[in-house]
């Protein structure tokens, strides 16, 4: 097997920097990642030849070589050497590009009143220390809801709001989980689906607000229900049959009433599976889908519940997220 050469880097060393050598190599190697000179399965120089090239210590490239792989960005291969990463972290790098841009221009700026690279480090870094400082808190947001069906609603809401959003299980806070119950109390903003409103705020401190979101059935799904005949069964399977009640009810409220949906857990399923053959239609969840894939001869019958939250219950959340931020920053 050929090894590819060695991409050479571009690096500058500045003793006299108020940073250290060690961070002036690895943020020169992220940038070179971002601008596309260094790009994934680019072979790295070895420990030693970099360390030779750049004059400093083998022991600090190491140092820096392993700060990158822990971080995602470069990769080790016993025997073959040290490539850039094709992971999520250096895809996020490579979206700074626009980023370094900027600092070109701005030091570019700064260099026509005479500040060295080192001047203008120091100046951005006590720029962006004074201007954190005015920067209003980020809010401490909790999402509760059940384990076993709380993974997509959750991801949407988070998608939504573009904010952190930390999941706590409604089980935990039921059973007064220390660390959940302290979590939720701390909370600037409870959110949960509406179905369990009412228990939340029974667990929530008098003072804490809690938003409720509706989730209500894709249109693209109610269509292909609706279509069916009258009396048609429908199996609604889910992990467990608490959920597939959920659904059940959820598809009656949006106007399904000529359908006689059978709500069943895998569990129900995996001990009656002639169902599957029996029924005109087998609405699953996500988590659920394999296995009712591997084992109905009528894949066209399957369809999978999706959802959309209500778009009146996201702009009230929305509305509130930013009166609450305005309301800490005064």
């Amino acid at each position: 097997m050929v090894i590819p050469d060695p991409v050479l880097l571009s690096i500058i060393v500045d003793t006299s920097a108020p940073i250290t050598i060690s961070a002036q190599i690895a943020e020169q190697i992220k940038l070179l990642i971002a601008i596309g000179e260094l790009q994934p399965s680019n072979t790295l120089p070895t420990v030693t030849q970099l360390a030779k090239h750049l004059g400093v210590n083998h022991n600090t490239i190491a140092a820096v070589y392993n700060y990158l792989i822990e971080s995602g960005y470069l990769i080790a291969q016993r025997g073959k050497g040290t490539f850039v990463a094709d992971t999520q972290a250096v895809k996020n790098l490579v979206t700074y590009k626009q980023l370094y841009n900027l600092l070109g221009q701005a030091f570019n700026a700064a260099s026509i009143i005479g500040l060295s690279p080192s001047e203008f480090g120091a100046a951005a870094y006590a720029q962006a220390v004074m201007l954190n400082r005015h920067q209003p808190a980020a809010l401490k947001l909790v999402f509760v809801e059940c384990l076993q069906h709380s993974t997509d609603v959750y991801k949407a809401i988070q998608a939504e709001i573009e904010e952190h959003l930390l999941f706590l299980e409604l089980e935990d806070l039921k059973t007064k989980q220390p660390k959940a119950l302290q979590e939720l109390l701390a909370a600037d903003l409870v959110i949960t689906t509406a179905q369990h409103l009412w228990e939340v705020t029974q667990i929530t401190e008098s003072e804490q607000e809690v938003i409720g979101v509706d989730i209500k059935p894709d249109l693209q799904l109610l269509t292909q229900i609706s279509s069916l005949h009258r009396n048609a069964l429908v199996l609604l399977v889910c992990q467990e049959k608490s959920r597939s009640e959920e659904i059940k009810k959820m598809l009656q409220q949006a106007g399904v009433s000529h359908i006689k949906f059978e709500p069943l857990g895998l569990g129900q399923l995996q001990q009656n599976a002639q169902l599957l053959e029996q029924a005109e239609a087998v609405c699953v969840s996500k988590e659920a889908e394999n296995y009712v894939r591997q084992y109905s001869s009528q894949l066209s019958r399957i369809m999978v519940f999706n959802f959309n939250l209500t778009e009146t219950n996201m702009s009230v959340l929305k509305a509130r997220l930013s009166a609450i931020q305005l309301a800490k920053s005064l």
